[in-house]
Parts: structure tokens; sequence; C-alpha cells
């Protein structure tokens, strides 16, 4: 494969057996998605998504990258504040039609017909329990499992990410944590290396029943997903071939030693003001790699890699990781893209200084998020393969 490492922004984080390694066929039951949460094409070709987070719906625009959180006012009816979590001043209103009709801000759009179906999967004698949403058809799609990052994810915490893929005619696999929600074993937050690996094995158990989807096309699976799982991620594509494209949202390439000792300079985004550049420097000065590294198992991809980054990460260092990722890809033939977004948190909202304050409070995903994601997935994972 070529290499391919840029760095762009217009300006230029996050998302699951009935017996062991035997998963249960997830046609079975399968029924469009019924729940108000869900994408929408609106008649000028925007396309918008309602999800729920953490309890509250919220209203996302991919052209735009607005993210608005929604209040009530009355049946069908919504008010959008300016940010995630502030709710006024009303910024936008959505009327929910029957039949599957939207409309935002009065522009009519209607609901994309995407199937859900529940997946369960094992990885050895952990019961893991997932969403399967789709385009509707008999395929077969490209697929992506998202791996959840440290935090206790459910199978629809990724919905924001969930619906672009399948709106853009991917099959999207995301599930219950290990520990969370219906899956078994046991939560454990840490980046330690016997961890990322469990995490690892988890995912490949979730490529691996999409392998066994008749609806799947199996030469074009991938991985996707943020923070941690980016760890995770990296690691997985490394153990196994039937990883074919990776999407990677403020994913660190620098060390867990180094990536935590950074975050503690800027109490992960809670630092206010937050250190200066010569602060971070200071700090990190002799600081020493530990846990778990990843560049070796990024030098081994050989799969097209989509790194999205925030210019102002206040969790992950942005600045290392860039050169970390630069320094792999000049020692051989990678297909990496890169790309760093002015103002981007670790969420990829748009902020001024990366603050989780600031990123509560922000109007939405910093300018090209959406739109490079499109791009690179219409390149490495939608065209036509020859």
């Amino acid at each position: 494969m070529r290499r391919r490492v840029s760095r762009g922004g217009a300006g230029a984080l996050a998302i699951v057996a009935a017996a062991l390694a035997l998963a249960w066929d997830a046609r079975a039951g399968a029924a469009p998605d019924a729940s108000p949460v869900g994408a929408y094409r609106l008649a000028d070709g925007d396309l918008v998504a309602l999800v729920r987070s953490y309890g509250r719906l919220r209203l996302v625009d991919y052209g735009s990258g607005a993210f608005r959180g929604l209040r009530r006012l009355g049946p069908g009816l919504y008010a959008g504040g300016p940010g995630a979590s502030v709710l006024r001043p009303t910024r936008v209103r959505v009327r929910l039609e029957p039949g599957g009709g939207i409309r935002v801000d009065g522009r009519p759009g209607r609901r994309l017909p995407l199937v859900a179906q529940t997946a369960i999967f094992a990885d050895g004698l952990v019961r893991l329990v997932g969403r399967l949403l789709r385009p509707p058809g008999r395929g077969p799609f490209p697929a992506v499992a998202i791996v959840p990052g440290s935090e206790r994810a459910h199978r629809t915490s990724y919905d924001l990410w969930a619906y672009f893929f399948a709106a853009h005619g991917i099959a999207v696999l995301t599930y219950d944590k290990r520990g969370v929600g219906a899956s078994g074993g046991r939560y454990d937050a840490a980046a330690t290396v016997g961890n990322l690996r469990r995490l690892a094995a988890d995912a490949l158990a979730a490529v691996a029943w999409l392998r066994r989807q008749r609806l799947v096309d199996r030469r074009r699976i991938g991985l996707s997903g943020g923070s941690q799982a980016g760890w995770v991620i990296e690691l997985a594509g490394a153990r196994s071939p039937h990883v074919r494209w990776a999407a990677l949202q403020s994913a660190p390439a620098m060390s867990v030693g180094r990536q935590l000792a950074y975050a503690a300079l800027t109490g992960s985004g809670w630092r206010s003001p937050p250190p200066s550049e010569r602060e971070i420097a200071a700090g990190l000065a002799g600081v020493p790699d530990g846990g778990f590294d990843p560049r070796a198992a990024i030098a081994s991809l050989r799969i097209p890699v989509l790194w999205q980054l925030g210019a102002v990460d206040k969790r992950m260092y942005t600045p290392e990781t860039v050169a970390d990722l630069r320094a792999v890809a000049a020692g051989g033939t990678h297909d990496f893209t890169l790309r760093v977004y002015p103002g981007g948190a670790h969420s990829l909202r748009l902020t001024a200084h990366g603050l989780i304050r600031e990123e509560r409070a922000s109007p939405g995903l910093a300018p090209g998020v959406f739109a490079d994601l499109a791009a690179w997935l219409r390149r490495r994972v939608l065209a036509p393969r020859r």
C-alpha cells in the first residue's frame, strides 16, 4: 500500500453466544428501528439525527456539525439551545410528524428506513450483547464495529457516530462494553496492557460476528472509536487480518505512561486556566514511556486508517501523537490520513481551550469533522473494489 500522511482541516472523541464462540443469527427479529431516535434526510439534502445522550434527546446536524440539547415543548415539539448541555436561548426548533416525518426550523425531512437488530456474540466465556444498525436491503454492506472507550458504554452510547455510518451505507455494530448493560464480564476502565488486550479481543469477537453475517461484505469490515478505544483498535488491527480499515477520533499514538502524565498536567480538561505549552513541555520532559506503547502496533498496520484529532485536546496530547504518527509513517508504506481540527477538544467539539466546561457549552463538532470522515469513507471503504 502507498504511504499517505496528510494534515488538514477546514478548519484543518465517544459510541454489542448464545454459546461460547457461537453467535446468535441476528436475522431473527429484525425490524425497522421504531424508536424516536434515528437519522433523517431533509428535503434540501442535509443529514441530521436525533440521538439520546445522557438521558436527553439531542439533535446533530452532520452538515454544520451542530450538536444541540433539546427540551420538550409539547407532543412531538422540541426546542434546542446553543449547545449539547445549554438549552437556552432557543437556537433551533424540531417538530416530529406522523409516519417518520420531521421539520427542523421548518425544513421538512423523512426518517431513513434503517434496520436495527440484536447482536449476541462471545469473547471466550464472556457474552457480549449489542445492536446491528444497517441500511435496508439485501447487501452485502461494508461494516464497522464501534469500540467503546474507557467509559461505561452501552450499545446506544455512540449513536451520534452509528447513525452517521449507517446513513452512509455501512452496517454498524455497537455493543455494551464488558461488565455493562447486558454484557457479561467485569467492567474495567484501566489502560493496562492486560485490559487493553482483553478489550482488543472483544473487538475482534465483534469482527468475527460481522464476518458470519450474510448481509455483510467481509472484505470491508473496519473498527472505529475514540480515546482509549484508539489503543484497543490499534492493537486489534495489528493482531488480525480481518480488520480492513479503521477510523479513529482523539486516539493516542503515544504511550499510556506519557498520556497519563499529560492528563495529570491538564486535569483532564478540568484545570482552568489550562497549562501553557511551556508548562506542558517542562512537565513531560523526562517522563519515560510506560505501560502499553502503540507505536509497534501502528507500524505494523497495512490498512487505511484515519485519525481525527482535536488541536486543543486536554486529555490526549495531540502534538506528540502527530509527531509519533509521522515518525511511524516515515519508516514504511502506510495508508494513514491525519486530520487536526483547530479548536477541537477531546470530544472533537469546538472550544477555545479544550476545557470540559467549554465542551458542554460548545455549539457542536469542529468544522470539517463529518465532511472529512464522509470523504475518507467514500475513498477508502465505499469505493468499488478493483
